[in-house]
């Protein structure tokens, strides 16, 4: 009896080394005529000192969108993006107008989206056609590109570089990129769902002058590896922004912290 206690422990051992060997391919390809609904919370807290005055603000907003898989290549996938609804709260009771002005730009925003294999925004059109700025295209794909371009296993990681929007929702001035590695942690008994965790630091470009930016990212996501898409995903970013003032106003630099909190939910609603 003990012995095959022993065989039985063993062969699981076995089966469990050998799913956390085994390579995958995690990458964007859903089914076409699939309909999926998103819903985006993000909360954005800036509080910014000087001259020894510090000023805080938290705007907050939450998307919800369908997203239509018109149609999908080895390559690419072609999908349709409609905002249904948009809140946004800001803590600035001088930026009501403006805060009034983007929800109702949201509101029934329709994109045409090219989406590549690793989850770039290869190319974003809105409903006549014109092009989109990339930053309202990555807030609404819903799918940033995090997914490595080569099979991966359990315990492996993989860098990835991105943009950082200047100005938008993450209170940035200059040029900067995020540099982000990414660990494939688990997957689930099937296969079907890739546990993937992250982390990263915000650089400046070159092109960054008078503004310094530093910072850190984090989060976690979960991959549903049949629907072929990012079915949640958790992400903090804290972004330190030090703006020098024109030498002309002999002001001390201003200091910008910046977090930035995202919950991103994808499921299908038959």
């Amino acid at each position: 009896m003990r012995s095959a206690v022993v065989f039985a422990l063993v062969g699981l051992a076995r089966i469990s080394h050998a799913q956390e060997s085994a390579q995958v391919m995690l990458r964007l390809h859903p089914h076409v005529g699939d309909t999926l609904h998103t819903w985006l919370e993000q909360q954005t807290d800036v509080s910014a000192v000087m001259s020894g005055v510090t000023r805080s603000v938290t705007t907050s907003i939450a998307v919800h969108s369908r997203t239509i898989v018109r149609s999908v290549q080895q390559l690419s996938t072609t999908v349709v993006t409609i905002v249904d609804s948009a809140k946004l709260t800001s803590t600035d009771a001088h930026a009501s107008k403006m805060i009034a002005d983007a929800q109702r730009a949201l509101q029934g925003q329709r994109l045409t989206l090219q989406l590549g294999a690793d989850g770039t925004v290869e190319s974003a059109r809105d409903a006549r056609g014109d092009l989109v700025p990339r930053d309202v295209a990555d807030a609404l794909a819903s799918m940033p590109a995090v997914f490595p371009r080569r099979p991966v296993s359990v315990g492996q990681e993989w860098m990835r570089e991105m943009p950082l929007p200047a100005g938008g929702p993450l209170g940035a001035r200059g040029s900067g990129h995020v540099r982000a590695v990414f660990h494939l942690d688990s997957l689930q008994k099937s296969g079907g769902v890739a546990y993937v965790s992250m982390h990263g630091d915000i650089l400046p470009d070159s092109a960054s002058r008078g503004t310094e930016l530093s910072g850190s990212i984090a989060g976690s996501m979960q991959l549903d590896r049949v629907r072929g898409w990012m079915t949640d995903s958790r992400i903090v970013i804290t972004l330190k922004s030090l703006i020098a003032a024109p030498p002309s106003v002999g002001l001390a630099p201003m200091k910008v912290v910046t977090r930035v909190t995202q919950r991103l939910r994808t499921m299908d609603k038959r």
